[in-house]
This record gives structure tokens, C-alpha cells and sequence, in this order.
């Protein structure tokens, strides 16, 4: 059969039998003679009659009209992916979190912990995760930045509609206070050069994150980067993040795994809404989809457009993993998908490596409205958003995902004002400048903070 069917598959395991067959629409292949469709569906259902189950062939070939049947349902406290009914998953083994297989350094085409060199030379070093809770930063507005920081509410960079949809979600951070029993790790790649944005984030966001990770090329104590090489000959370079990312996970596996129950990985120029966050990470829902075998919080925004084959979680704003998707993946997948692999598109990477754990591999975190939580883009970008008018790569991409969300799984295609949950919890395309901006109207007394820091520099120019 694999001859002859392309495609689209479904992998049936049965004890220890596995077949894998697939189905093509090419018309070259449609004049070759293969056996008929009862005939394979009969086959299918004979073999796997001890698990009283079948190959569910609309998962993967269903009319554009007609979304899938959905196991979950979209009400608020449903957050979880929609998947398939019935549907059997690659692995059956419950999996232990309490302990590690793999010990640190014995990890496929990663470097050993001696590689990591730390501020004073040291080898095999282990940074402080804490250290933004234990000395937080306080906001640096710069010259060249207060302008843009310090403008009225919608005549920053914002713009009107991006300012009403901020304020909505400074209403609900307000509004949902208190603390969610979350424990959140948050890793941003990043390089020496990029000292502004991870300086802009320390002031920022990253300081409510429980841990936080700079993986760079250098250590250094006063910026909080850390040295953490990879294979890749690219080394930092753009090329090299698919082997930086591998090394980040297991990172985070070998010093991190027990102390924190979720992760969010990430590029330095995202602002996270780090409560609002945390508030989803802390649903039931979430705590009861997990507790399912073989299912996983990988959580992000789904991808899929004309330039890629596949479905993925974009990673420009990052997805996030539970300890038990961490533990998971660097145990599995880690050591054996795409082990040397290079490229920048560490997010296909983790997505395809991901569905060897489960095809229905990431959650679905809108809310209870269908609104986005993840954002691919700045909030203006998304606040300003016509799907109508003419779009940029950027715009096209994230519409055509929206698009191909809706075809497939029924979620409604939303813009602007609706496509903006007040419970997001990150936005991609945000400069250091923008990040500190963002802090202001969300958190901040604007006339205060603007007014106290000119008042200061003002002092100091006289002085």
C-alpha cells in the first residue's frame, strides 16, 4: 500500500501490530489499481477488533464545510484543544513524572554541561532562575524612548483601537487579582546584541515570571544572560536556533524540571501577560485535560498558511509547556526527531516532533468568546486588522491560519476587536521601547511615572 497511497495516513496500532497506510488525491496515482476502500476499511476493522476501534478517515479527509466532531466543548471552562473522538494515540504507557530517564549530558547532539561557561569562567555552570524576584528591576525610560513611552493613551505606537483592546485587558488583570497557584518558568533566547530587549523585559514582564532564563553566548550577572552553546555551527546565529532550542529544553530538564509546573518558551521581543497567563495555566480544565494519558499542555498559537505543508505553534510568541509535555519530549522526541537539524524554524521542529507524542498535539487556548490569547503579531497590528485590504507576509500568514482553524476545527475566523482576548496572554513584535510602553498602560500610572521620571532627569541636568 505505501506504494500506492499518499498523503494522508492514519496509524492504527494494535497491540503489536502497526499498519500505516496512506491516501492519495494525484491523478497519475489514481490510475494505478489498489484495493477499494471497503475493502481496506474492513481490513482495518478486522485487525484492530480487540480494540473495538477504527480509523476515523475524517480526521484527515473532511469537506471544507464540515468540521471535524469535537470531543470538548467552547464554553469557559473548556480551554482544551477540540480532539477527535475515538481517536487511538501513538503511545499507551501512563508515564511517571516523579522521575528522569535521561541524566544531564547524556542528551543526542547537545553539548555537556562542562560547555556552559559561567560569569568568572566556571564550567558547567547553572545560573540563579530567581534572580529577577530576588533584585527586580525598576523601568528605565531613556531619552530617545520617552517620547514614544510617555505619549497620551492611543497616540503611542498603539494606536487608538490597540489602546481600547489594552484597556480592556488592564481591566481584566485588575478585575482577576490574586494569586494563581501556578509555578511559571519563563526561557527567552536571545545574544549578547539584544541587551536592550532582555533588559526592557527584566524591567518589565519577565520579573513577575517564578524563573527566568536568558540562554545566550556569554554570562553575565548584571544582565542575566547566560552562556548556553549548542551544536549547530551557526552557534548564535540565526541559523543555529533550531539546536539552541533542543539545548534550552534539555536545560531546563536536567536543572529545572521539578521546580516549576509549566514553561514558556520564547524569542526576546514578546511582552507576556504574565497573570493572565498563569490564570489560564490554573484553570480545572487545564489540571483535569493533563491528568488524561498521553495528553499534554503545549499550548501557542496554531499556524498553518500556503507556505508550509504543515500544520505548528508559532513561536513567535512562544508556546508553553507543563512539566509533563517537558519531561515528555526531552525524554522522547528530543533524542531522536530531527536530532541534527538546522535551520531557524525551531517551531516546526518542536510541533513535528511534538505529534510523535500525540497527533492532536497542542490546546486550544482561546476564550470563552473565541477570542486569541497568543498573538502572533504587535497588538496594533492585530487591533487594526483587515483581513479585506491588502496584507503584508506577516498579516497573510495569520489570516490564513485563522482561515484554516476555521476549516478545520470550526473556530470561528475573528479580527480586530474580537480576535483580542482581555485575558491575552502575549504579544509578539514588540520592541524594547514597546515592551516598556506596554508596562505603563498596563500596570502604570502614566502621568505619574512620565511626570516623576522627568522631574528626575530634569534635577540631574541642573545638578
Amino acid at each position: 500500500f505505501e506504494h500506492i497511497l499518499k498523503d494522508y495516513y492514519c496509524l492504527v496500532s494494535c497491540r503489536q501490530v502497526s499498519m500505516m497506510t496512506m491516501i492519495t488525491r494525484s491523478k497519475k496515482r489514481r490510475k494505478k489499481r489498489c484495493p477499494s476502500i471497503a475493502v481496506f476499511v474492513l481490513l482495518v476493522l478486522t485487525t484492530c477488533s480487540a480494540l473495538y476501534t477504527s480509523c476515523n478517515f475524517s480526521t484527515f479527509i473532511m469537506p471544507p464545510h464540515q468540521p471535524p466532531q469535537l470531543r470538548s466543548n467552547t464554553t469557559a471552562e473548556a480551554h482544551g484543544r477540540k480532539t477527535y473522538p475515538e481517536e487511538e494515540q501513538k503511545q499507551d504507557v501512563i508515564m511517571d513524572i516523579s522521575t528522569k530517564s535521561i541524566e544531564a549530558g547524556s542528551h543526542i547532539n547537545i553539548p555537556p554541561p562542562e560547555s556552559r561557561i559561567g560569569p568568572n569562567g566556571e564550567k558547567g555552570y547553572i545560573h540563579n532562575a530567581k534572580f529577577l524576584l530576588e533584585n527586580p528591576k525598576p523601568l528605565v525610560l531613556s531619552d530617545l524612548e520617552r517620547e514614544s513611552i510617555c505619549a497620551a493613551p492611543g497616540e503611542g505606537d498603539e494606536t487608538p483601537l490597540g489602546y481600547a483592546a489594552l484597556e480592556n485587558i488592564r481591566n481584566h488583570i485588575e478585575e482577576s487579582k490574586g494569586k494563581h497557584d501556578v509555578e511559571l518558568f519563563c526561557a527567552i533566547y536571545t545574544y549578547s546584541g539584544g541587551l536592550n530587549h532582555t533588559n526592557a523585559a527584566s524591567e518589565t514582564w519577565a520579573k513577575r515570571c517564578d524563573g527566568v532564563l536568558y540562554a545566550s553566548d556569554n554570562s553575565n550577572l548584571e544582565t542575566g544572560h547566560v552562556h548556553l552553546p549548542s551544536s549547530s555551527p551557526s552557534e548564535f546565529g540565526y541559523e543555529g536556533m533550531i539546536q539552541r532550542t533542543r539545548t534550552i529544553l534539555a536545560y531546563l530538564y536536567d536543572n529545572f524540571l521539578d521546580d516549576y509546573e509549566f514553561f514558556h518558551i520564547s524569542g526576546e521581543d514578546v511582552f507576556v501577560i504574565v497573570e493572565n497567563l498563569k490564570e489560564f495555566l490554573a484553570t480545572d480544565f487545564v489540571k483535569e485535560y493533563e491528568k488524561v494519558p498521553n495528553q499534554y499542555i503545549f499550548a501557542g498559537f496554531p499556524m498553518k498558511h500556503q507556505y508550509y505543508k504543515n500544520d505548528f505553534l508559532c513561536g513567535g510568541p512562544g508556546y508553553t509547556m507543563s512539566r509533563k509535555m517537558l519531561k515528555a519530549f526531552v525524554e522522547g522526541p528530543l533524542q531522536t526527531c530531527q536530532t541534527k537539524r538546522e535551520g531557524p524554524n525551531e517551531d516546526i521542529m518542536v510541533s513535528e516532533c511534538a505529534k510523535l507524542l500525540n497527533e492532536n498535539y497542542f490546546i486550544d487556548t482561546r476564550d470563552s468568546k473565541g477570542a486569541h490569547r497568543y498573538h502572533p503579531l504587535s497588538v496594533q497590528k492585530h487591533a487594526n486588522f483587515a483581513p479585506n485590504g491588502k496584507l503584508d507576509f506577516d498579516a497573510k500568514v495569520v489570516h490564513q491560519s485563522l482561515q484554516w482553524m476555521n476549516k478545520t476545527f470550526g473556530f470561528p475566523a475573528v479580527y480586530k476587536d474580537d480576535y483580542i482576548s482581555n485575558s491575552s496572554v502575549v504579544f509578539h513584535k514588540t520592541p524594547a521601547a514597546a515592551m516598556r510602553r506596554l508596562e505603563v498602560l498596563l500596570y502604570m500610572d502614566r502621568n505619574e511615572v512620565c511626570n516623576d521620571m522627568e522631574t528626575s532627569r530634569l534635577e540631574s541636568i541642573i545638578k
